[in-house]
């Protein structure tokens, strides 16, 4: 078996999947809801999360989930969601999960007594329900099992097709979601797209022969480096070099790498540019200005040799690692306050002189994030809950050989590192239903199925 093609782990998986009940269509009304929201939230991000009545404070996401929750798929034994968290397979996962959630609540209790807003703290739990998501994921990725690589594919296209356009000139559309409160930065109609890295390793993954769909790699390589997320770049090189090493695909990668190299030289030399996506901060997109983002936070000097707008991609790093240093000695400085956090609804930016009185709530790094508001206990619950999910994904590689849920957690886990993504609903909730979906072999190969899935 090749390790890491889908179509061989695919009837891999087909053929162990005796005594499941037989899949729903693909068209079914999940499904396509699922399909709908990872589209959405990985190539539009912030203006797809904002679908709703941002007057009242209801999106697309919350919306969702509540009717997933209250009115969602049921089975001969009752409601999905309540039977799939008995399932002996997920119980330290289920078990984590409900730590984590009533954790939360915790936080929000504490934000209320310190008298942090209201809203802002009951807002804030959305970190600790979102994982709600994966049981959704789950039931999609069981009657669906060609469904992320369909996924893939359309999010390969879409994005694509629409980040290119994004970066020509939809980012200089003026048009503002109506209704969104003033506390918040405007949100544009039209979403920067900052998941690019996704569809790229879905497409090494799945696809059996990539050169059919060299286009779609090069669309998608295109958006990557135009959109000029330095975290995205980081996620997408340490995702690249695990695929090599569980596929055994070194040699391939070292010579791709080659390839790719002699690429960016040509274009170096010819310094060819077009004008960055106004959102980035404006100047250039090209072979120059991206050697001048990543020397920037190293080597100003040397990077002011190939970029002009150097002084920028410096700024950002320089404004994160402050305050991300002032997070990590207040939280310290107090032992009460290391354990548990300042609590929801705090406001993080006051921490320091640049961010205060200015509505900034993430410090764009999920640890400090988790840690700044929740303490090292929330920071283990947090963790312990991603280890758990990991286990999993793990097992479904040494179960199937097909490696993407792995891939795609640990980019996900860097690229949180430095850019919002689980505190933010267009970061965690695609995360949670493309983890979901990965996990499914691990309930319906029948050495380890546990849930009955008839009547579906």
């Amino acid at each position: 078996m090749r390790a890491g093609q889908g179509g061989v782990g695919n009837r891999a998986l087909a053929s162990s999947a005796k005594g499941v009940a037989a899949e729903i269509p693909v068209d079914a009304p999940w499904t396509k809801t699922v399909f709908v929201l990872l589209i959405g939230y990985f190539s539009m991000t912030r203006s797809f999360a904002y679908l709703g009545i941002p007057s009242w404070n209801i999106f697309v996401g919350e919306v969702v989930l509540g009717y997933f929750l209250l009115l969602g798929p049921r089975i001969k034994t009752g409601r999905w969601i309540s039977v799939v968290m008995k399932a002996h397979s997920l119980q330290k996962l289920v078990r984590r999960f409900w730590w984590l959630f009533a954790y939360g609540v915790f936080e929000v209790l504490r934000g209320l007594r310190a008298g942090h807003p209201p809203f802002s703290s009951a807002r804030d739990l959305a970190f600790n329900y979102y994982p709600l998501y994966f049981f959704l994921g789950l039931w999609v990725g069981l009657h669906s099992r060609r469904f992320l690589p369909r996924m893939i594919r359309a999010l390969a296209w879409f994005n694509g097709v629409y980040g290119i356009l994004f970066i020509l000139f939809l980012n200089s559309v003026p048009s503002t979601f109506p209704g969104v409160s003033q506390d918040v930065a405007p949100v544009a109609i039209f979403g920067e797209p900052t998941f690019s890295a996704v569809a790229l390793i879905g497409l090494l993954v799945f696809e059996e022969n990539l050169q059919s769909v060299w286009y779609l790699f090069i669309m998608n390589l295109f958006v990557l480096l135009g959109i000029q997320l330095r975290g995205e770049w980081l996620a997408f090189g340490i995702a690249l070099l695990l695929w090599s090493w569980l596929t055994k695909r070194l040699k391939k990668l070292a010579l791709v790498g080659c390839y790719l190299a002699i690429l960016f030289a040509f274009v170096f030399a010819l310094n060819l540019k077009i004008e960055a996506p106004r959102g980035r901060g404006g100047g250039t997109v090209s072979a120059h200005s991206i050697v001048g983002r990543v020397l920037a936070p190293i080597n100003p000097d040397l990077a002011s040799d190939y970029s002009a707008d150097y002084q920028m991609a410096e700024g950002t790093a320089m404004w994160r690692v402050v305050w991300w240093a002032q997070i990590w000695f207040s939280v310290n400085a107090v032992p009460s306050r290391a354990i548990l956090g300042y609590g929801y609804g705090y406001a993080l930016g006051d921490l320091v002189p640049y961010l205060q009185d200015v509505f900034v709530r993430t410090p764009h790094n999920v640890f400090l994030y988790v840690l700044g508001y929740t303490g090292w206990l929330g920071v283990i619950l947090f963790f312990a809950f991603q280890a758990e999910i990991a286990r999993l994904l793990w097992k479904v590689w040494k179960l199937t050989g097909q490696p993407f849920g792995l891939l795609f957690w640990v980019a996900l886990l860097s690229f949180a590192l430095f850019e919002p993504c689980f505190e933010a609903p267009y970061g965690a909730i695609p995360f949670y239903l493309v983890v979901g979906c990965a996990c499914a072999p691990i309930l319906y190969l029948r050495e380890v199925s546990d849930v009955p899935l008839a009547g579906a």
